[in-house]
């Protein structure tokens, strides 16, 4: 008996200091979620669903059941009896679970499932499988699905009741979690919510629940790929699941990659969905971004996604990049967006067209001139040097006349130097 109450001890002493860091991750929940604006106050008005019953469920127990329990998730929480589980009888080792369930409200359960050792106690009693207990917590809980999702103990629960419930009472949950999508939306946009949903993706995704929680996805699509939360679960999405389940998402990358490309946070994560895409769509998003090529490489962000395709090296999308800007280049290459632009598409295999723009400009003594210019000529002497003499020869030639001018300009002496420097022709 002694030796009971010393490790029982011990397991209390482990979950105190587990529950300070809990109460940690719960703040840092909380800050993440105000900065999602209107999000947090009026999701239904955020997203329109084409999502509804009949299209989607096809489960006697929602179709016999005529209406899908609170959809729109928004509860105030504190408002709720908090469950307690610090009594001295309810830490007795070898607790019946099951029983003690019995004597809990409902109104009681979604407390319970917020607090460290009440989620604690909800998880054993849904892990002993017991349908009674697990009917007992589900109904509890099933109005309060939002609020599971984003808290950090109500999230486990979450997780652990999905594993534990029956086909109906999943059924029930993807509902809440999806009906609306704004619903769904704003969970992944919170930083303990995106952990939810990228563990029910997995939890799912070889169940017949996968598609609706997608599409629902998809239908947010633009603007959790502008949020680093949001972008975390479409990634996960891609990474878990086949390209057949996914092409929901690519279609709706392929409509919104121009906007994508010029927002800050969406330019990085639409590199990184170009990265992670397969099959046909990869081809349709990519030439899709590069019918934008001249707009894109102008864009302070844009400029981005264009170098990142010339990266790729491929050989269609390179060549149509670099033949979209015949006669920009002059123009891009003082710009500071731009002319990143020009240097990569100078150290392509398709870097004559640059060149030729160069060659034949009546401006070519403004970019050698220019702070962001003069960088453009020296990378053009290096690739032509190394990969074309003739090209070379034509560019030292059209520079010529414009050398003194540069002998004693600020941004010209570097561009000198690497002239002479240089082996005579």
């Amino acid at each position: 008996m002694e030796d009971d109450s010393t490790a029982n001890e011990e397991f209390l002493a482990r979950f105190q200091e587990l529950l300070r860091t809990e109460d940690q991750s719960s703040e840092d929940s909380e800050n993440s979620s105000q900065n999602h604006g209107d999000y947090s106050v009026a999701p239904d008005a955020q997203f329109s669903t084409s999502l509804n019953q009949n299209t989607i469920w096809a489960w006697h127990g929602l179709r016999n059941a005529g209406s899908l329990p609170g959809t729109n998730g928004q509860h105030n929480v504190k408002s709720y009896p908090a469950f307690s589980l610090s009594d001295p009888d309810t830490q007795e080792t070898g607790m019946d679970y099951s029983e003690k369930i019995k004597s809990i409200q409902p109104c009681q359960m979604i407390g319970m499932a917020l607090e460290f050792y009440g989620s604690w106690f909800l998880r054993n009693v849904l892990a002993e499988n017991n349908p009674e207990s697990t009917n007992i917590i589900f109904d509890g809980l099933i109005p309060h699905i939002f609020n599971l999702a984003v808290h950090p103990s109500g999230s486990n629960v979450l997780i652990t009741l999905t594993q534990a419930c029956n086909i109906d009472q999943l059924s029930q949950i993807i509902c809440n979690l999806i009906l609306p999508s704004s619903i769904i939306i704003r969970v992944s946009l919170n930083v303990t919510g995106s952990k939810t949903i990228g563990r029910l993706i997995q939890l799912l995704k070889r169940s017949c629940f996968i598609y609706p929680v997608v599409t629902a996805l998809a239908e947010g699509f633009h603007v959790l790929m502008q949020d680093q939360h949001g972008a975390f679960v479409i990634h996960r999405c891609l990474a878990q699941l086949g390209s057949k389940l996914n092409e929901v998402l690519y279609r709706e990358a392929i409509r919104t990659c121009v906007t994508l490309a010029t927002h800050e946070r969406g330019c990085v994560e639409l590199n990184s969905f170009i990265n992670n895409i397969s099959g046909p769509c990869r081809d349709l998003l990519l030439d899709t971004i590069t019918d934008n090529t001249v707009f894109l490489s102008q864009d302070p962000k844009g400029n981005f996604v264009i170098q990142h395709i010339l990266d790729l090296q491929h050989p269609v999308f390179t060549k149509k990049i670099c033949i979209r800007l015949q006669g920009y280049y002059i123009r891009l290459s003082v710009q500071k967006s731009g002319s990143h632009v020009v240097e990569r598409c100078l150290k392509s295999s398709e870097m004559r067209f640059a060149v030729a723009d160069l060659i034949n400009s009546k401006r070519l003594s403004l970019v050698a001139h220019d702070q962001f210019g003069n960088y453009v000529i020296q990378t053009a002497l290096k690739v032509t040097k190394d990969k074309d003499r003739l090209l070379y020869g034509y560019l030292r030639k059209a520079l010529e006349p414009h050398l003194e001018s540069l002998a004693s300009h600020l941004h010209g002496k570097n561009l000198i130097k690497l002239i002479k420097d240089a082996p005579p022709m």
